[in-house]
This record gives C-alpha cells, sequence and structure tokens, in this order.
C-alpha cells in the first residue's frame, strides 16, 4: 500500500536507461551463481564510468538484472536543466567507448528528459513518470537503428559543444506510445562504427548531408518543408556512400529510413502526425504484396512462383522505385522494351497511336510485358500518369536474370492477350 504521506514533490531528470545486448544468449548456459557475477560484474562496470564527480548528482538501480536506470538530477534547485542532460549524454558517450574497449558488455541506452515522482511501497521506493517507458522504447530502437544510444529533441537540443556532431535518426511513433519521437544521436569518431582517425571533414559532410535528408523525410512545417521521398532516397543514398568511404562500414540507420521508402514510398495520410510506426513486425515483403494486389499475379501463381516470389526474394531488390508526376509519359509507343512495371500507388492511362485510352490501371497493375512476349519486342502502346504515380520497374538486364519471373510475365502476357482483343500496354 502506498503511503501519501511519502510522496515527493515532482521534480525533473534525465533518464538513461540501460539493456544489455544479447543478455539471454550470453547467460542460457551459466549456472545461477555464474549468472549472479556476471550480473553484478555488469554493474560494477556502469558504476566505474558513472560515479565521477563530473557526472554526479545520479543514481543507479538495476533494471530486471540485466539493464539499469540511471537518473541525473539538477544540481542545485535553480540549476539549468540542460546541464544534467548534458552530463547523460557525456556519460551514454564514455560508456559506449568504453563497450568498444570490451571494458562493458554491449549495451543499449535510451535518454529521455521528464518529471518523476516517488512513493514509499512498503519499504521500498517506487519511483514514477511516463519518461520510463519512453526511455525504454528508445533503447529498445538502438538495435532496429544500429546505434549504441538514442536521445529524443529536447535532450539532444541541450547540446552546445557536440551540436556538429548530432544527427537525425527518425520521427518515429513506437508501439504503445501515442505521439512521434524525434530520434537522435551523435556521430563522432570512436562511435556508431566510426574509426578514431576518421577524415573529419568526411565526417562532417556526411553528417550535414544526412540531416538535411531526414529534414525532408520528417518535414519541417518551421521551413515550410513537406517529406520529399525521392529526394530524401538520393541523399540518403549519397550520405550512405559517404559514411562506406569514412568507416568501410554500412550507416544501418541510413538503410533502414530507405528500407521504410522502398515499402512505403509515399508519405500515409497520418505520416506527417506520427511519423515511422514501428510495431516490432516488418512488413510484408513485396512478393507477399504483390499477390495480394495483383489478380494478374494471383491468376498466374503456382508453386513454383510462390517460392519465388515469397520464399526466395532477392528478386524484390531488382525492383527500383520511380516517382513520376501526374502527365509524365512512362513509355511511347514503338519504343524498344526497357522494363516491366508495376504500379504501387497512383494511377496510368495507356493510350493508342491515334491518342485515344485504352484501358485505365492503379495500385497492384503490371504494364510493359507484352512486349517482351512479341516478335517485335517494340511498344505497342503510349503509357502516361494519369496522377503522381509511384512505380516500380525491373529492367530487361535484371528480367533475363529470373527465368522463373519471366515465366510468370509470360502467363501474365499470354492471359492478358487471350482476354483483349486489341493489345492495350
Amino acid at each position: 500500500m502506498v503511503d501519501k504521506n511519502c510522496i515527493e514533490a515532482q521534480r525533473e531528470v534525465t533518464i538513461l536507461l540501460t539493456d544489455m545486448v544479447g543478455y539471454t544468449r550470453e547467460t542460457s548456459s551459466m549456472s545461477p551463481e555464474e549468472v549472479r557475477d556476471f550480473i553484478i560484474k555488469y554493474h560494477q562496470d556502469l558504476a566505474a564510468v558513472l560515479k565521477k564527480p563530473e557526472y554526479e548528482p545520479v543514481e543507479i538501480e538495476p533494471s530486471a538484472g540485466d539493464g539499469a536506470l540511471i537518473l541525473f538530477g539538477k544540481r542545485e534547485q535553480q540549476e539549468d536543466p540542460s546541464q544534467m542532460c548534458r552530463r547523460a549524454i557525456m556519460v551514454a558517450i564514455e560508456l559506449t567507448h568504453a563497450i568498444r574497449k570490451r571494458q562493458v558488455v554491449p549495451t543499449r541506452m535510451g535518454l529521455f528528459k521528464g518529471d518523476i515522482i516517488e512513493a514509499q511501497i512498503g519499504s521500498k521506493t517506487a519511483k514514477f513518470g511516463t519518461g520510463f517507458a519512453i526511455a525504454n522504447r528508445l533503447e529498445e530502437l538502438c538495435d532496429y537503428f544500429g546505434t549504441s544510444f538514442l536521445m529524443d529533441r529536447d535532450v539532444a537540443n541541450t547540446q552546445d559543444n557536440l551540436t556538429k556532431n548530432i544527427v537525425q535518426i527518425g520521427k518515429v511513433t513506437p508501439q504503445n506510445i501515442n505521439h512521434p519521437i524525434h530520434l537522435q544521436t551523435i556521430y563522432a569518431p570512436g562511435l556508431h562504427r566510426i574509426p578514431e582517425d576518421a577524415d573529419l571533414i568526411l565526417l562532417q559532410k556526411f553528417i550535414n548531408l544526412k540531416n538535411e535528408a531526414m529534414e525532408y523525410f520528417c518535414g519541417n512545417e518551421q521551413l515550410s518543408i513537406q517529406p520529399d521521398f525521392p529526394k530524401v532516397r538520393r541523399m540518403l543514398e549519397e550520405a550512405s556512400g559517404l559514411f562506406q568511404e569514412l568507416s568501410g562500414t554500412v550507416d544501418i540507420a541510413s538503410e533502414r529510413i530507405l528500407e521504410y521508402i522502398r515499402e512505403t514510398p509515399y508519405p500515409s495520410a497520418d505520416f506527417r502526425y506520427l511519423g515511422m510506426k514501428i510495431h516490432g513486425s516488418k512488413h510484408d515483403p513485396l512478393g507477399v504484396r504483390l499477390l495480394h494486389l495483383s489478380k494478374e499475379l494471383l491468376k498466374a501463381i503456382d508453386i513454383e512462383f510462390y517460392n519465388t516470389l515469397v520464399v526466395e526474394t532477392t528478386w524484390e531488390n531488382l525492383f527500383a522505385l520511380e516517382w513520376r508526376k501526374q502527365g509524365d509519359v512512362i513509355i511511347k509507343i514503338n519504343e524498344t522494351a526497357d522494363g516491366i512495371y508495376y504500379i504501387d500507388s497512383g494511377t496510368v492511362v495507356t493510350v493508342d497511336s491515334n491518342g485515344k485510352v485504352i484501358a485505365t490501371l492503379g495500385s497492384g497493375n503490371i504494364f510493359g510485358e507484352m512486349a517482351y512476349f512479341s516478335k517485335e519486342k517494340r511498344r505497342n502502346a503510349t503509357v502516361v500518369a494519369a496522377s503522381d504515380v509511384v512505380l516500380r520497374k525491373i529492367s530487361t538486364v535484371d528480367f533475363k536474370k529470373f527465368p522463373v519471373i519471366q515465366k510468370i510475365f509470360q502467363r501474365i502476357a499470354s492471359q492478358r492477350k487471350s482476354s483483349i482483343p486489341t493489345r492495350n500496354d
């Protein structure tokens, strides 16, 4: 039972929630005594980093054994709250370096600034605050984005000497949170797979380009910037190349955004308010969605095709995203075939040589396949975007790499040819 007389006044803190990576795997074959010693050492290693005068006042308590709840408070009542945020960030950075040097076992960290209250429950003091749940979600998202630690925008904005190293990771609404979080972290030598001797000019170029790309991903009403996924993709692909040159590895956080754009190439109606909705499950692969959306593919299906479309899905990456504006001519009559298109969203019309509209095609439809199964190997209709459209195109070269995919489209072409007297590609 809670003794209401023991409830303390509400206070503002910066929460740093840690969670050991791979704890279950590490301890699965240990005896209870070995698990005890392993956890005790983990908390001793954390304390060795935290228990320093420059980080005080700081409170540490175990959280479910394989993690810790660390609270940074104000040094005095009038202290600027940004100071405790800066101390928390410096601890996260120092812990990341310690993890890289194998002085602390791999650990994820989430940082969030919020209010808490405490209450006596029996002989124990319990802490309450919505910030704990958010810090926990931030910590969990580290795995997804390939980062050591994540913080929300309010914590990041308190930085001064590391402002140029702050990187936007994404605007995300995690599971069980009803509002978006602007995720940020710090990219610097020794952090996030960046070498200690990294080229600082190249690093800054990467950070600046990535942050600009993320502005166009998240949108910024104050700057009148709307989400622009085609622009984001171009910029992030360039930024990813810089990171590869810088570190010899992949920037996982950028790859996650590019993956999201491949799966969701046009912002949903609520994206501006909620950003990416991450609920712990991946989107259906493109093959599954093709099966759901395309009647033509459903007609073509059999076990061989199913395995190719759903089980062995390496071919999906060969369908490159294209964004076209209303009125754009996508293919022209009599041109040599250069690819097959799948309509992800929007509408196109097919037009004959006299300018007459033959057919209207929408999401889930395929066009351009007929030319590959005719003697002339040429387009026999023009296709125009009737609205802004998102397409996925497989080139002729890539198309020829997959015999089963060729069979699928050949069957589609055959069915379409038998059902439509006049070609409407």
